[in-house]
């Protein structure tokens, strides 16, 4: 008998988002996106920088900046439409059910504040404590949650090393006890050491607290390690999307392919790495056709005019946009 499947939480369906440039032209940022995300589930969002993953992450909680808009599509919320929710609404989703861990914890920490007291405002902010030694007590169970000892909550961010900093986003962003965490490459800049200690604590968290974890990487090692599914992005669009073995042992776009053929393989340390030729396109120089076409070592003409759509390939949610596997595998 099967195992049950866990409830959904979030559903993002055809999101499309667009940058405004200098000039009042539209910039394709992301294209036709969508995924779902059930409880205790880890999604992988993996591609090379510029391929639209924070971008999309930005866009769940409407965090966008300025230049950017939403142009088409929906995000559902354990059945509510985000994206038709007022800023006041939005407010109470932000952190109290979908926190994000930033990217470059030295600049998403506030300099001048106390670690302790920025874990506070957020939790004042949407689950208010009167109890001023009730509030302290939840801060230090919050870092000790994350391997931070609770007498050094008066401590600024200069005083904490990267690794001790990440920890102390991530006790900020499990301040209100989310549903959702997302995760925007936690381990950036942290020796391999830290890096693995970040992710087991993440995987701790999963498994303690019962969390859905959305983690933002381009380490394919870590995604194969700690992640359920996997949605590898380029250019903005979806190039395939499957539970994480059907990514690693049967990956069909060329594009994941390429990725997995140019990480390094443990098992035969004398094999040559892979490398894709060329670089991401530019958001004001797109092909007009496939996104991935330019760098593509099976491309043939069809690809050089024609985006493909995102092809279905099984029941068990495996898609992948790209000709060569039209009409199923």
């Amino acid at each position: 008998m099967s195992a049950a499947v866990p409830p959904l939480l979030m559903e993002v369906r055809h999101l499309s988002i667009d940058y405004i440039g200098p000039d009042k032209t539209r910039l394709k940022a992301v294209e036709d996106v969508s995924f779902t995300l059930h409880e205790s589930e880890m999604l992988g969002l993996v591609g090379e920088s510029g391929c639209g993953k924070t971008t999309l992450m930005l866009a769940v909680l409407r965090l966008l900046p300025v230049a950017g808009r939403i142009v088409s599509g929906q995000i559902f919320f354990q059945g509510r439409d985000l994206l038709a929710l007022n800023e006041n609404e939005i407010n109470q989703v932000r952190w109290r059910d979908i926190a994000m861990i930033f990217q470059g914890a030295m600049n998403a920490l506030n300099p001048v504040t106390s670690i302790g007291d920025q874990i506070a405002e957020a939790i004042q902010r949407h689950t208010p404590i009167a109890d001023r030694k009730a509030l302290h007590a939840r801060v230090a169970q919050l870092l000790d949650l994350v391997g931070i000892t609770g007498s050094r909550a008066g401590q600024y961010p200069f005083q904490f090393s990267g690794g001790m900093r990440q920890r102390a986003m991530i006790a900020m962003a499990l301040a209100c006890n989310p549903k959702i965490l997302i995760a925007d490459e936690p381990t950036t800049a942290l020796d391999v050491m830290i890096q693995a200690q970040i992710l087991e604590l993440l995987q701790d968290l999963r498994r303690q607290l019962g969390q859905a974890i959305i983690l933002v990487t381009h380490d394919l090692g870590v995604i194969a390690e700690v992640c359920d599914s996997v949605l590898v992005m380029y250019g903005g669009v979806t190039a395939e999307y499957a539970e994480v073995d059907t990514i690693y042992n049967s990956p069909v776009h060329p594009y994941t392919q390429d990725l997995i053929r140019a990480f390094p393989d443990l098992s035969n340390p004398h094999d040559k790495l892979a490398s894709i030729p060329g670089f991401p396109p530019r958001l004001d120089q797109l092909p007009a056709g496939c996104r991935f076409a330019p760098r593509c070592r099976l491309a043939f003409e069809r690809c050089q005019h024609e985006q493909p759509r995102l092809y279905e390939l099984d029941n068990h949610g495996h898609q992948a946009s790209c000709f060569l596997v039209e009409g199923g595998v």
